[in-house]
């Protein structure tokens, strides 16, 4: 409570001064939740990619081309046996994507079972030809595929969602920082 003594000018001035106080906590705020996020996301970064985290970092040049053709397969296309592999490599295809796809979800992964039923179904029938073999993992394969589809899109709803939060505190600071220099300009 301002002294009884003071006049409007006086008054103003004083409920400035906190204000000011305010509003440079709150920016100090502000910019230590973005410093923490972004030491926080680049430490995750650095060690996604020192484990070789192939599917969390498409852009890690130390990754072997067939490692990013696998995971592009199991994540977004279709993992798949072309007839010209001889069996032993058709073989060898479908167990490292098993191995990839295991090795990338755990059990409670929703796409754990659709995935790992497509990839046996594979597995059972690397001999056949691609159209019968087609014929037989089809039903497996568009549950595994819906599966994908449907964590995509709750991956990009995330990430909008983080981005809309993001910008909203971004303006708040802005304001916050365009009434701070008001307030000051106000004081000279």
């Amino acid at each position: 409570m301002p002294p009884a003594g003071l006049g409007a000018a006086g008054r103003y001035e004083e409920y400035s001064q906190k204000e000011i106080k305010f509003i440079e906590g709150e920016l100090k705020d502000w910019f230590l939740q973005r410093r923490f996020a972004m030491e926080r996301n680049m430490a995750m970064k650095k060690a996604l990619d020192e484990n070789n985290f192939s599917g969390l970092s498409m852009a890690n040049p130390n990754i072997p081309d067939a490692q990013k053709v696998m995971w592009s397969d199991l994540v977004q296309g279709k993992p798949e046996l072309e007839d010209s592999l001889s069996s032993n490599a058709k073989q060898m295809k479908v167990d490292m994507y098993s191995k990839m796809f295991k090795d990338s979800t755990d059990l409670e992964h929703p796409c754990r079972v659709a995935g790992s039923s497509y990839l046996r179904c594979l597995q059972e029938n690397f001999k056949e030809k691609s159209s019968t073999r087609l014929m037989k993992c089809l039903p497996s394969y568009e549950s595994f595929d819906a599966c994908r589809k449907g964590i995509m899109q709750q991956q990009a709803q995330s990430l909008e969602n983080a981005l809309i939060k993001q910008d909203i505190a971004d303006r708040r600071a802005k304001a916050l920082f365009d009434r701070r220099n008001i307030l000051l300009d106000t004081h000279s």
